[in-house]
């Protein structure tokens, strides 16, 4: 009989431990994430007549920094900060008559809205750990959002002539050697999975298009789209305590 009460109990534990989840956020309401990315270009230069192959076709690495405030419990915004890199190289067989390759340093500076789609009140996958007294001391959960938003990317390009012993084709009017300013749009999807209830993981996959046809230096003749290129990321976010007025809390970060 008495291991029978047990069934209840716990399930009034797990209550508890879902409603105190939706209390706490309200106190972890800042986040940073720490990340590192590749990069799939889709420019002028490239095998744009092989797509899944440009998606491998010079792929270049991105690190940054997104910091985050919850507005509310499924809604937030952060700020997204990264040096990205470009880069890629044509067909040698091109039909465009050019043999081209190119390397582009990015600073990527913008601000996006992210929409919590599961996890903040639904449980995907959820774990719990009590302690000798019953309690919850930790609570691990997946969450699942999408994003989007517009940055700014400054960016300095160099392309190369590979049948001109690597020269700068410096005589082509579609070369752009010069400091390149766009907006760009990103759009994606992320998962992330608490670790503790200051450490999280997460994943993101996402697409952003330009407004330029210059972020790899060159515009072809032949050109009809502007730049665009994909992003896989993998993230470190620590989350930061506020106190009830809303104040990031540094002192006791690792309590």
């Amino acid at each position: 009989m008495k291991n029978k009460l047990w069934i209840p109990v716990i399930a009034l534990l797990l209550i508890t431990s879902v409603d105190s989840y939706g209390q706490r956020w309200k106190l972890r309401r800042y986040e940073l994430d720490l990340y590192v990315a590749g990069v799939a270009f889709h420019g002028d230069i490239g095998e744009a007549n092989k797509p899944f192959a440009n998606m491998f076709n010079g792929f270049r690495p991105s690190f940054g920094v997104t910091p985050r405030f919850m507005l509310t419990q499924s809604i937030a915004v952060a700020v997204d900060l990264s040096y990205t890199m470009y880069g890629g190289k044509d067909d040698p067989d091109s039909s465009h008559g050019r043999y081209y390759s190119f390397n582009t340093n990015a600073f990527v500076h913008g601000i996006r809205g992210e929409y919590y789609i599961l996890g903040t009140r639904e449980n995907i996958f959820a774990s719990g750990m009590y302690n000798k007294r019953g309690m919850v001391n930790s609570y691990n959960r997946l969450f699942l959002y999408i994003y989007g938003g517009v940055s700014g990317v400054l960016s300095k390009s160099t392309v190369k002539d590979l049948d001109n012993d690597g020269e700068e084709p410096v005589d082509n009017p579609g070369y752009n050697n010069n400091m390149v300013y766009s907006a760009v749009f990103p759009v994606g999807v992320g998962f992330k999975f608490e670790i503790d209830p200051r450490w999280s993981i997460g994943f993101e996959g996402g697409y952003n298009f330009s407004l330029s046809d210059y972020l790899d230096g060159y515009a072809s003749e032949y050109s009809e789209y502007n730049d665009s290129y994909y992003t896989l990321s993998v993230k470190g976010i620590l989350k930061i305590r506020n106190d009830k007025n809303g104040r990031p809390v540094f002192k006791k970060l690792y309590r």
